[in-house]
């Protein structure tokens, strides 16, 4: 599914789309002058289909140069190990906490029992350990053709959340799940789920202009994308909590 002339969506679950497995996140792919990125993984179970989408948007798997994860939970890092394996020259990409969970398997630091008994994953779901991820720091910027990305520590949904700030033409906001359409945010009861972190990341967010919002999960904005997350930090600004999804 084109969304702009860079970014496509190849993969979504029942919470986005239904392009996929049930239980995908969304996941973005950036195509510019011959290069790619893949932002998140998905599940892992939909990786074929994927990838015959991102092929059909004109991407060869020689082509992925990254692979970028927002953060640790499974429908968004579950497919790292297998697109490691199907991707041979991209570079898998998280922040240092998340790689560090991601490629040792740390299903407790990535809370995947308390997602089983809430329904977001399956009964019998196991996360595939990923050794070949890599660190990105916060501020660190990537190429992929002529976009220039961006990681912003966004944490507060979870710990080493990352959002993904694409300047040039494409000129998005790849969000993760820090902030969902509407202005509304995700607080789930994990160890690692802040307010006071999530209250200064949509702060800082609020601060960089886009145009493309590209959320985890529901709808996204092909412009004026930057007005989310400006609903949901005027409500913390305000002393309030914006409303939180599923």
């Amino acid at each position: 599914m084109r969304l702009t002339p860079e970014i496509h969506l190849v993969a979504s679950g029942s919470g986005g789309f239904d392009l996929t497995d049930p239980y995908d996140c969304n996941v973005y792919l950036l195509v510019s002058r011959g290069e790619a990125a893949i932002v998140d993984a998905g599940i892992g179970s939909a990786v074929d289909s994927l990838l015959a989408r991102a092929a059909e948007a004109g991407c060869r798997e020689q082509s992925v140069r990254y692979v970028l994860l927002t953060h640790a939970h499974p429908d968004h890092a579950g497919g790292a190990a297998e697109l490691a394996a199907r991707l041979p020259r991209a570079r898998l990409l998280a922040s240092p906490e998340v790689a560090r969970w991601v490629a040792a398997g740390d299903e407790q630091a990535m809370s995947l029992e308390q997602g089983r008994r809430a329904g977001f994953y399956p009964p019998d779901y196991r996360f595939r350990a990923c050794p070949e991820i890599e660190p990105l720091d916060d501020g660190e910027r990537l190429r992929v053709g002529h976009v220039e990305l961006e990681a912003m520590a966004t944490p507060g949904h979870a710990a080493g959340h990352l959002a993904f700030l694409a300047g040039g033409a494409a000129e998005a906001c790849f969000g993760g799940d820090l902030v969902f359409y509407g202005g509304q945010i995700s607080l789930e009861n994990n160890w690692d789920c802040s307010l006071r972190d999530y209250a200064e990341s949509v702060r800082r967010l609020s601060a960089r202009p886009f145009q493309t919002f590209l959320p985890g999960h529901h709808a996204f904005s092909v412009a004026r994308g930057q007005r989310h997350v400006q609903a949901a930090a005027e409500r913390f600004e305000h002393g309030f909590v914006p409303r939180s999804v599923v």
